[in-house]
């Protein structure tokens, strides 16, 4: 029995031993299952949880980029806009533009713009030299650029004076002061011939030299020859305007032959971009007869419209567009209301600051005094807005012509006076004689008048 007892002691012991480590097996196998529940639960909610951050920031970045992108079209409206005003507030001031074409992005200036906003503010004997610096810096002949400058330079006014030697020969000079010679450049590509200036527009000029017509640009030095009129240039008038709706430049000329009848004249136009000449259908003959005034002047151009004065207190205006005549009466006080004893002299057209000026010079019958009056007329086709700018009282008057407004409001004056010793002709202001930088003016043969810098190639237009 008793060994009975030992081996089934022993037995249960085995059984014990055997069993145990199995328990202990299904233990830790549980152990880990459940761990590897806990960290799959815990990858899950991390995965989760960062899904939920990826989305949110999604969300944020994307109401970001609309915010921006709604931000850069507000500023771009924005600057459309101001850009529509600011093209309309220049074409409020009178000044003859294209459309403007931007060459920059949306608002921001690139490194292009911002060196042709640099160089448009340059005169043009600079950039010129500075056509051989870089490829990219010669720009003169593009036309936003050329735009850009004329905008810039609109009222930076400087002189050409042209002065005729004992050769008869003209010597062209441009300058920013009568006072100084500092600023002097002498012209000297042209012709070495006597020489008819017509007027200017934009910088070009309208010049007769013998028998030929040219378009010259002083700032360039630049000039082509343009075709005659069918009835000659000489005997005729010309005056050089610049036709908004089409974008080109024009030439008026107006013949009279004093072998002709007077209500016999010849008119045409010449259209830089067609090349030819066409004839003027002319309806009132007696209003194409232009009365040249001492100083050669016969007809301005000033709002689109060419305009001469065919008789006393009468100012005929031709538009450029449409060739539509219009009469514009002189101011009442003018026509009406003439001093007692006083004979007109002579009336001159001329245009100071965009606005179209008539002077009249009134001498005392059998006396020397004489009355000179300066008109502007303010409000271009109103009869009413006639003003006053001048009424000065000179001896020995014969004429005067008004050339340039200064920024006081003083008027430059080329005028001719005469006494006991002869004509003089000088240059003076409403407070008297300015003092010259050049000691020719005791000459009759010269000319003075005013332009603005133009990069406008007179080859690029014809």
């Amino acid at each position: 029995m008793t060994q009975k007892k030992m081996k089934s002691v022993r037995g249960t012991l085995a059984n014990r031993q055997a069993a145990t480590p199995k328990a202990a097996m299904m233990k830790i196998s549980n152990s880990n299952t459940t761990k590897g529940n806990q960290i799959s639960d815990s990858k899950k909610f991390n995965l989760s949880r960062c899904q939920q951050k990826k989305k949110k920031k999604s969300i944020a970045n994307t109401t970001r980029i609309s915010d921006i992108k709604k931000f850069d079209v507000s500023r771009c409206q924005q600057q459309k806009k101001k850009n529509k005003k600011s093209v309309h507030t220049c074409q409020e001031k009178g000044v003859a533009e294209m459309d403007i074409v931007s060459h920059s992005q949306g608002s921001i200036f690139s490194q292009q713009d911002l060196m042709w906003e640099i160089l448009s503010r340059l005169p043009v004997r600079s950039l010129l030299r500075f056509k051989c610096v870089a490829k990219s810096w010669d720009i003169t002949s593009d036309p936003y650029f050329q735009m850009k400058h004329q905008r810039h330079h609109a009222n930076s006014t400087k002189f050409l004076l042209v002065h005729c030697n004992l050769n008869r020969d003209d010597n062209f000079y441009s300058t920013s002061s009568l006072s100084s010679p500092d600023d002097v450049q002498k012209l000297d590509d042209l012709p070495p011939k006597s020489h008819i200036l017509f007027g200017s527009c934009h910088g070009l000029f309208l010049i007769r030299v013998a028998s030929q017509l040219l378009l010259w640009n002083p700032s360039t030095r630049e000039s082509i020859l343009l075709p005659p009129p069918e009835f000659g240039i000489l005997n005729s008038y010309f005056a050089l305007g610049y036709d908004q709706t089409t974008n080109d430049y024009v030439v008026l000329t107006i013949h009279d032959d004093m072998k002709l009848t007077p209500v016999d004249p010849h008119c045409g136009i010449l259209a830089l971009k067609s090349a030819s000449w066409r004839k003027v259908c002319i309806k009132t003959p007696e209003l194409f007869c232009p009365c040249r005034d001492s100083f050669g002047t016969c007809m301005v151009f000033v709002h689109g419209a060419f305009h001469w004065l065919p008789c006393d207190f009468l100012v005929v205006s031709l538009s450029i567009s449409n060739q539509t005549l219009i009469e514009i009466p002189f101011p009442d006080q003018m026509c009406n209301r003439r001093p007692p004893n006083l004979g007109i002299k002579q009336c001159s057209l001329s245009v100071l600051e965009g606005m179209l000026c008539v002077s009249s010079s009134w001498r005392r019958i059998g006396g020397v005094d004489t009355t000179f009056m300066l008109w502007a007329m303010k409000d271009y086709g109103i009869k009413e807005s006639w003003i006053q700018l001048f009424k000065i009282n000179f001896t020995g008057l014969d004429s005067a012509k008004s050339i340039y407004r200064f920024s006081d409001g003083d008027v430059l004056f080329d005028v001719y006076t005469s006494d006991e010793g002869g004509v003089c002709r000088s240059l003076r202001t409403s407070k008297g004689p300015i003092q010259l930088w050049f000691d020719w003016f005791h000459s009759f043969f010269y000319e003075l008048t005013t332009f603005t810098e133009s990069l406008i190639s007179p080859k690029s237009l014809f």
